[in-house]
């Protein structure tokens, strides 16, 4: 439930590196490890996080010679901490209002206790829509903004769409017909570790071309549930005839959760995020 505490769903295994590390020599960590994000340290206190978003918006596009470059340069810091004893939808919170995927827990004395994911709070989501009576479609919470690009497009072009449209991935087209998906994690995973011209490679040569899709009349538990399965953190959204209309993130599944427990406490604190979230007041970290 939302109520209880992150000590209770976070992962003890915490990947870390030290500040004297280079750029390419986390993300190939980040690549060995299939992690998002890793904790950067310093004489053993932890200092900073460099996760997926860094590489796309820090890394990827820029003049930075990542094997030259220490990861000071582009690490976000500071870091974005709770204590174990944090309820998770205090936590959440923190998440939301933030809109950052990653949450380091703090144990005694400032130790490093483990991390909270967002791949843990969709865990939570799904675990926690089990046996409840269902009614809400995916349509309901998605995303009509789809950030598409041309499959004639290159890798920088593509990684340069994602960062001024501010997404996590491109749907790539070919002849008005979705031909894959190109996220986060292939920017990582198959652009920054690798030997690639990404001005002159297209980027149909690093996209995801099995692109699975759910269609807006599913459930939201039912999509939440094949995200978790597959790992997926972007799923396409289709209409009649197949067409696509939308789409859902790791994001949205924040604004499910708050549906998942009746607690008072968790609706209050529901609310108070809201309100801020609708505020001028929250932010996006680099």
């Amino acid at each position: 439930m939302l109520s209880a505490k992150v000590s209770e769903i976070m992962t003890r295994e915490v990947i870390t590196a030290d500040t004297s590390s280079t750029i390419f020599d986390v993300m190939k960590l980040m690549v060995a490890k299939n992690v998002g994000g890793v904790i950067l340290t310093e004489g053993g206190a932890a200092v900073g996080i460099f996760t997926e978003q860094d590489v796309l918006k820090r890394v990827m596009n820029t003049r930075l010679d990542p094997k030259k470059t220490g990861i000071k340069r582009v690490m976000t810091s500071p870091i974005r901490a709770v204590r174990q004893d944090t309820h998770i939808i205090e936590a959440l919170g923190k998440m939301y209002r933030s809109k950052f995927r990653h949450l380091l827990v703090w144990g005694e004395k400032g130790a490093i206790a483990g991390m909270v994911s967002m791949r843990a709070i969709l865990r939570l989501a799904v675990e926690s829509g089990q046996g409840l009576t269902e009614t809400r479609t995916i349509g309901s919470i998605m995303s009509r903004e789809i950030v598409k690009v041309d499959d004639s497009k290159s890798i920088y072009e593509a990684i340069d769409t994602m960062i001024k449209r501010e997404s996590g991935c491109v749907i790539v087209f070919g002849a008005g017909t979705p031909k894959g998906i190109f996220t986060e994690r292939d920017v990582l995973k198959r652009v920054a570790v690798k030997n690639i011209d990404t001005k002159k490679s297209p980027v149909t040569e690093v996209m995801t071309a099995n692109l699975v899709t759910a269609p807006q009349s599913a459930l939201i538990s039912e999509v939440l549930s094949q995200m978790y399965k597959g790992d997926f953190r972007n799923m396409p959204i289709r209409g009649e005839g197949e067409n696509l209309v939308g789409m859902v993130s790791l994001g949205d599944v924040l604004q499910y959760a708050r549906a998942l427990d009746v607690d008072e406490k968790v609706r209050k604190t529901w609310k108070e995020i809201e309100e801020f979230w609708e505020s001028e007041e929250h932010y996006t970290p680099g």
